[in-house]
This record gives structure tokens, C-alpha cells and sequence, in this order.
């Protein structure tokens, strides 16, 4: 982590980070310049919090191609996707989706 986090927030947050897909997708959105902020401080609060996932349904995946796209322009995902974005934090199957299919965009351009 980045300096973004104290010393005890990246401990707290080390369950979270500890998630090959997390890192990943920080990464790639690090590199797009659309990794928000607040996503660092949302991560250092999972591991704390009593917040339920929100159960995944079809339309989140329809909402992948769309968000992948705004990704690689450069938008906001947080900002303009926050509901959308949580879920890509916290659910590692939609997230693997994602960034399958960023992946795959991204070995296009």
C-alpha cells in the first residue's frame, strides 16, 4: 500500500489485501489513473465492519463491458459507479469477472 494508509490501517486492512484480486484490480486501475482515494480508506473499514455483502445480481454483470470501458477513459469508477464499485471490492467473483474482461480489453488496445 501507498502511504495513503497509516501503519495500522494497512494492518487492518491486510485481510482485505491479502486477496490476489484486490491487489490486482488496484493495480490495474492505479495504472488507468481511476484508483479513487477513498478506496484505500473503504478497505481499511472491511475488516472491521459488520456490512453484509449486497447479493449479486444479473444486472451487475451487465454493467461489467460499460464499467470496463469508463475504466479505460479514464472516469471515476467510484464516483460515478459507487454502488457498482463496492460490489467489485467485496465480491470476489464479480470481481475476477471484471477483470477477465479487462484483461481481455485491454489486449486489444
Amino acid at each position: 500500500m501507498e502511504a495513503v494508509l497509516t501503519s495500522t490501517q494497512n494492518q487492518q486492512s491486510k485481510l482485505i489485501l491479502d486477496d490476489e484480486g484486490i491487489v490486482v484490480l488496484r493495480q490495474q486501475f492505479k495504472q488507468l489513473g481511476v484508483w479513487p482515494d477513498a478506496a484505500d480508506q473503504f478497505l481499511a473499514l472491511i475488516p472491521h465492519s459488520r456490512w453484509q455483502n449486497a447479493p449479486l445480481v444479473d444486472t451487475d454483470y451487465q454493467w461489467v463491458p460499460r464499467v470496463v470501458e469508463d475504466s479505460l477513459r479514464g472516469v471515476d469508477i467510484g464516483a460515478n459507479y459507487p454502488a457498482f464499485f463496492q460490489k467489485l471490492l467485496t465480491n470476489s467473483e464479480l470481481r475476477q469477472f471484471f477483470l477477465n474482461r479487462l484483461g481481455e480489453r485491454l489486449s486489444q488496445a
